[in-house]
């Protein structure tokens, strides 16, 4: 199974990304990027080397480490790395799992492109197909509204594994994202696991903005108080951050795998539903809603001018964003999208600052 769908994903359209090179982002009111491994948009190319075939078939809840060897030009990092997740790690959903890549203590050398890592998971393409590549323009777009977002770097990826035939030893792309004790680290604050905070005691800035954003690109599988697809990041005694990842069931993504939650009044991911709770801080969700709007040029010119997708992903995008921005421009509809999830009490306590 594995050997069919290395071969025939060098056959899609995501070959055409080997020689990708993206566009400039306009600066971001992002903490500072401080490693060289997402200093720069420029596509990677990397080489796994070992028993990777044994490392992609080893999903099992207690799942091992593997060793494998990382090669980047003239790197080359012995390094432990599992597959994980949840979804995507079953065998029966997903071709291959995203990895967890775990590198070395001894000190990397500091010319080198991932100097500085400790960990970082690699999401490789579940199904043929550009999704991969779709997904991971979401976190780009995110980038540019968020005030915290995970920082990513596309790769293509050569397995080198001889019990693989050589075949399948063609590049496929991929992406890195950075890890939670990473991202934390960054701005200066720490993961918070298991904090059973509900999204009104986040930090409302950081929450605004990221269901917001789930809202425009049509994601609903997400959910702060269980921390399902979200991370908090944050200080003592401060409101956290909060974190989004995991896009692909998102109505933009668009996987074939994607479907709602049967307990939500939707029938499809392309069918927008905002889950942001009731809250009272209208003002910073106007401002959130107005970036949105600012940075509308730059949020269409992520999908419109990259490479790795087809057209009709790209006029599809830009038919669903068109729908979202109408909304925005509208401060009647902005306000109905923040009082969706009150209750009559609630709009009445709202309605004087909203309206």
């Amino acid at each position: 199974m594995l050997n069919c769908f290395l071969l025939a994903i060098q056959r899609t359209a995501i070959s055409a990304v080997f020689c990708l090179s993206f566009f400039y982002i306009a600066a971001q009111d992002q903490p500072k990027k401080s490693v060289p491994l997402f200093s720069s948009d420029s596509i990677l190319h990397l080489q796994l080397k070992g028993e990777v075939k044994q490392l992609l078939k080893d999903r099992d809840n207690d799942n091992q480490y593997h060793d494998v060897l990382l090669i980047h030009g003239q790197d080359s990092i012995q390094l432990k790395a599992r597959t994980r997740g949840k979804f995507r790690k079953n065998p029966e959903n997903c071709s291959m799992p995203p990895l967890l890549l775990n590198f070395p203590k001894s000190a990397i050398p500091k010319q080198s492109v991932f100097a500085k890592q400790d960990k970082l998971k690699l999401v490789l393409p579940c199904l043929q197909g550009s999704y991969v590549v779709r997904e991971y323009l979401a976190y780009k777009a995110y980038e540019i509204v968020a005030p915290v977002a995970f920082q990513t770097r596309l790769v293509s990826i050569t397995i080198n594994d001889e019990s693989l035939s050589g075949k399948t030893k063609q590049p496929f792309i991929g992406f890195l994202i950075e890890a939670d004790e990473a991202l934390a680290k960054r701005i200066g604050c720490m993961p918070m696991k298991d904090a059973k905070l509900t999204a009104v005691s986040t930090q409302a800035e950081s929450y605004f903005s990221m269901v917001l954003f789930q809202f425009m690109i049509g994601n609903t599988d997400w959910s702060v108080d269980f921390e399902h697809n979200i991370l908090l990041a944050g200080k003592p005694n401060e409101r956290p951050y909060v974190v989004p990842f995991d896009f692909d069931q998102s109505g933009l993504v668009d996987a074939p795998y994607a479907t709602p939650s049967p307990e939500l009044p939707i029938q499809t991911v392309q069918d927008r539903l905002y889950r942001g709770v009731c809250h009272s801080e209208w003002p910073v969700f106007m401002k959130v809603a107005k970036r949105f709007l600012e940075k509308e040029t730059a949020i269409r010119a992520i999908f419109a001018n990259a490479e790795g997708v087809d057209g009709s992903f790209k006029k599809m995008t830009s038919q669903y964003l068109d729908l979202f921005f109408e909304e925005l421009r509208s401060e009647k509809n902005v306000a109905a999208i923040f009082a969706s999830n009150c209750n009559a009490e609630q709009k009445k306590l709202i309605k004087n600052f909203v309206y």
